[in-house]
């Protein structure tokens, strides 16, 4: 089989199976060691290969939900958005109380299909399940920011703040959202601080503040910045 076919990609995914166990140390189960190959190769970008990984996680469980849901952000990542938007729609008609499926569809619609209204829709449905969602919080910020709805915005901000989260997507949303603020609000500064004291290291709170400088400067700073969170997100 040539080089590019699905051999060469089971022996790529051993490969790093055995480098992973002995980053790792000890056995773990077949199912939890593709999943974390799966979360490996996203990181690398390798999207394909992140694919094959979690397809034997589903063959395996095909009702494990971490893995559907990085499957369909997989499928986002590399264009295929009708696949991915049909994947978060089963995954949410299947887990009705899967508070990230509803946040992570919610983050689709507004940034990949630019909906915000249907993205609202889908993320205070995950409040709902999850109030303590900072994430889902800061994205919901993020829709009334866009629909000239500021102190709603401001709100949702403030809400977000009283979590820990250790999602690093949350710390961009908040930057993109706080630089739209500042300008018509003058809470902005104190809720910044708070946001950056929930930063969980000296880098992602470098970082967090590179992207409010980036968002108040323009587009100018952002690609670094995006190639920052894609590295460590997952």
């Amino acid at each position: 089989m040539t080089a590019g076919g699905s051999v060469a990609k089971t022996e790529t995914i051993h490969t790093d199976n055995n480098q992973l166990l002995d980053e790792k140390g000890g056995e773990r189960s077949e199912v939890q060691r593709y999943y974390e190959i799966a979360r490996m190769k996203v990181r690398k970008k390798r999207f394909s290969e992140a694919l094959d990984a979690l397809d034997e996680v589903l063959k395996a469980n095909p009702f494990h939900i971490e893995a559907l849901l990085l499957r369909a952000i997989s499928l986002e990542d590399i264009g295929h958005l009708e696949d991915s938007k049909n994947l978060f729609e089963k995954i949410i008609l299947n887990f009705p109380d899967c508070s990230s499926a509803y946040r992570e569809f919610g983050r689709f619609l507004l940034f990949s299909e630019n909906s915000p209204a249907t993205a609202e829709t889908q993320l205070l449905r995950g409040l709902t399940k999850n109030p303590q969602d900072a994430f889902a919080h800061a994205l919901l910020a993020e829709v009334y920011v866009r629909t000239g709805r500021h102190r709603q915005a401001l709100l949702h901000l403030e809400i977000a703040s009283r979590f820990r989260t250790e999602e690093i997507r949350y710390f961009e949303v908040c930057a993109k959202v706080l630089a739209r603020l500042e300008k018509s609000m003058e809470k902005t500064k104190d809720l910044q601080q708070t946001l950056f004291s929930h930063a969980g290291n000296r880098a992602e709170r470098a970082f967090f503040r590179r992207a409010i400088r980036a968002e108040r400067k323009g587009k100018k700073e952002r690609p670094a910045i995006k190639r920052y969170f894609r590295k460590v997100w997952f």
